[in-house]
């Protein structure tokens, strides 16, 4: 929900069109590469913040200087900044990034990061937590009301400025946080909402076929469920040391039955997954597959590690990918590893992946919100950081390189040789795509050009003309 309230309400540098695969012009209009570490963007004139003051290039500098501070700590900082040494205004609509090192994913990152900031109102904030509360963008939507259960939008009527991004075409939008699935759904059933998302699919179905007046939208996304052992054993298990191991955990999992039972048949009668990337990011590339389902050489193999006998097993998993992890440990328990799942709230997930707590992963992943670059599944999974539980110096060694080759060519021989270790050392596999799934009323058309995982924009929904 904040994921999508964000980019509502913020505008970024440059935005990206998935359908051509480009970058395209956000607050900024154009762009060039002065050197192989530096890009010079061209501000759009005539851009205002929700208030009415302008945007310039003081706003721009501001907010990289106040993402890259060091005193200004949150979550996946050096992921989303490292990269960038310093900003610098050349003039009232022009700015430069310089980058520490040649970088491949400079435009990657500035399409999520950071949001333009009105730099008169910040700067004077001695709490910055206060801004989300009442945040001043230029997106095409600005909050009226924001309460701890809702959030109220209305259209930006200064957002006429020439973006990709499209202006709102609904005029008022509220927001309102209900925990309980069955409550959402009655409430779209008699009229009382007008979109529900994150679904169940069999119920969806139902709702559809009961209700004329309802629509199901199902669109893919970069997102998709996964696993992932403790090979570096920060638990303790040890026995994720060997391969072994790792390959009969895989061989035992029955991708295909699982595919029919999570996903719409549209979805399940396509090819599963084959690595650790979606094929639709730059520089995703890979050569060799997963190994496939095969319970009898799975037990053979847990036999040979000494561990014909099985062993105890807590899967960590947290949100919609529960139900995913409750058939991996039925699968699992067929080969005699008594594995059992351990359910969380995502804060929890986050502090016990952090901590080195999760013997094994069934989770979910979306390129970072759905950025369009691969190097933001590879530094979060490879390079050295709490969330690594590989600890393989060859897969940082590749995740650095493709973060600085420009040629795109030359990007996906690394990032190939790197999916293919990871199918190779079976050290995690890809298990069910998330497509978006969404209920709505039949007076909505959803425009599905984007890579947001919910599977639409406030901006990109309108009204039945």
């Amino acid at each position: 929900e904040a994921n999508l309230v964000d980019r509502a309400v913020m505008s970024r540098l440059v935005d990206f069109d998935p359908a051509t695969k480009t970058y395209r012009g956000d607050v900024a209009e154009s762009w060039k590469r002065i050197d192989d570490k530096t890009l010079e963007f061209k501000l759009r004139h005539g851009i205002k913040f929700h208030d009415g003051s302008e945007l310039d290039a003081d706003d721009v500098v501001y907010s990289i200087q106040f993402a890259t501070d060091p005193k200004v700590n949150f979550l996946f900082k050096a992921a989303r900044f490292g990269w960038i040494d310093h900003a610098e205004k050349v003039d009232k609509y022009t700015v430069r990034i310089h980058s520490k090192e040649v970088t491949a994913i400079d435009l990657a990152r500035l399409w999520g990061d950071p949001p333009i900031l009105p730099s008169r109102i910040h700067s004077k904030l001695a709490d910055k937590a206060e801004f989300g509360r009442a945040p001043i963008g230029t997106g095409p939507y600005k909050v009226v009301q924001y309460t701890t259960d809702k959030i109220v939008l209305e259209k930006n009527p200064y957002y006429n400025w020439g973006s990709y991004d499209p202006a709102g075409k609904i005029n008022r939008i509220e927001i309102v946080t209900i925990p309980d699935e069955q409550t959402r759904l009655a409430k779209l059933m008699v009229g009382e909402l007008d979109l529900i998302f994150h679904l169940d699919y069999d119920q969806a179905k139902n709702a559809v076929a009961s209700n004329p007046d309802i629509r199901l939208l199902t669109a893919p996304t970069t997102s998709f469920s996964y696993i992932l052992f403790d090979t570096a054993d920060r638990t303790g298990i040890h026995v994720f040391k060997d391969r072994r191991v790792r390959e009969a955990m895989l061989r035992a999992i029955d991708l295909q039955s699982m595919r029919k039972a999570f996903l719409p048949p549209e979805f399940a009668a396509k090819p599963a997954m084959e690595a650790m990337c979606y094929k639709g990011l730059y520089a995703c590339a890979w050569s060799t597959k997963p190994v496939s389902y095969d319970p009898a050489k799975a037990k053979a193999l847990l036999a040979e590690a000494g561990l014909a006998n099985g062993f105890d097993l807590q899967l960590l998993t947290w949100g919609q990918t529960r139900p995913v992890a409750e058939a991996v440990a039925g699968d699992l328990r067929k080969i005699g590893v008594r594995a059992s799942v351990q359910a969380a709230t995502i804060n929890a997930f986050q502090k016990a992946r952090g901590d080195g707590k999760a013997q094994t992963m069934v989770t979910n992943w979306d390129n970072a919100g759905g950025a369009p670059d691969v190097d933001n599944t590879t530094t979060f999974f490879y390079q050295p950081s709490p969330r690594n539980y590989i600890h393989d110096e060859q897969l940082a060694k590749w995740t650095d390189e493709g973060e600085h080759v420009l040629d795109l060519e030359k990007r996906q021989d690394i990032y190939r040789k790197l999916f293919d270790r990871v199918n190779e050392e079976s050290y995690a596999m890809p298990l069910v795509e998330q497509p978006a799934l969404v209920l709505h009323s039949k007076d909505l058309v959803i425009d599905t050009n984007h890579t947001k995982p919910e599977g639409f924009l406030f901006n990109r929904v309108s009204w039945v003309k």
